[in-house]
């Protein structure tokens, strides 16, 4: 099995155009979009298939209207982790047992990983999750490798965490959550510099909620009982148990 990096060339498309005999021929060659486009996507590949729902022990019918209900909420399913909503129901605050802005030391990045960095930290901003930033506070930057090759960034908010007042909303027992969930949920205008951080190029901010925030989970925790109210449900983070007596 050969294993290839995020954004690697594999390939390059050639626009054809047909001559007057019938023949085709070559018209130069021509950089494909990155970006692909979400619905087009998604029909390519059908709900039933990501779900694997031929594992599910449904009858045929049961299956027929499970896929009806992933096709009219289609655009409620992410494909991606670049493929994030946000909610307009709240937006994470950060209050402050005091003001005093916090500048840590930059954690130098070198070589291939700098590089690396610096184009996933391109690609949130193009999504919208960072912003480039002028604030005077800077957390460090801790760039993961993950087990599959990738490259996970993690902001090291422990001096942030502590001047902030604790949020008493309750929440379950957790010891890892999914970052990109969090995406899901806006900064306040005031909080977002708070969650500035740099690298030895380049100064972001947050204008989504980022994992590392003491108080994330109880933000999204609010989140998803807000969302779920009025139906029967037990809920952990981002995973949602809704209760029924019969299939529908």
């Amino acid at each position: 099995m050969i294993q290839l990096k995020a954004g690697t060339i594999i390939a390059f498309a050639q626009k054809l155009v047909s001559k007057n005999n019938g023949e085709l021929a070559e018209a130069g060659f021509e950089w494909c979009k990155k970006e692909v486009n979400v619905s087009e996507n998604k029909k390519s590949k059908s709900f039933m298939e990501m779900f694997r729902m031929d594992e599910a022990k449904l009858t045929s019918d049961q299956n027929k209207k499970v896929e009806v209900l992933l096709n009219k909420f289609s655009k409620c399913i992410s494909l991606s982790d670049n493929d994030v909503r946000k909610t307009s129901t709240l937006s994470h605050s950060i209050k402050l047992t005091r003001d005093i802005a916090i500048k840590q030391p930059i954690r130098r990045i070198n070589g291939e990983l700098a590089e690396e960095v610096e184009i996933q930290l391109q690609q949130l901003c193009n999504d919208g999750i960072i912003r480039p930033s002028n604030s005077p506070w800077s957390s460090c930057i801790v760039p993961v490798k993950k087990r599959c090759g990738g490259l996970r960034l993690a902001i090291d908010y422990r001096l942030l965490n502590n001047l902030t007042v604790k949020d008493s909303f309750p929440l379950p027992n957790l010891n890892d959550a999914t970052s990109q969930g969090y995406y899901n949920v806006p900064m306040d205008e005031d909080s977002i510099p708070l969650t500035a951080f740099s690298t030895s190029r380049s100064h972001w901010e947050f204008i989504r909620m980022p994992f590392g925030l003491c108080n994330a989970g109880a933000t999204f925790q609010r989140l998803m009982n807000l969302v779920l109210r009025g139906f029967s449900w037990i809920c952990y983070i981002d995973d949602g148990l809704i209760l029924g007596s019969t299939f529908e």
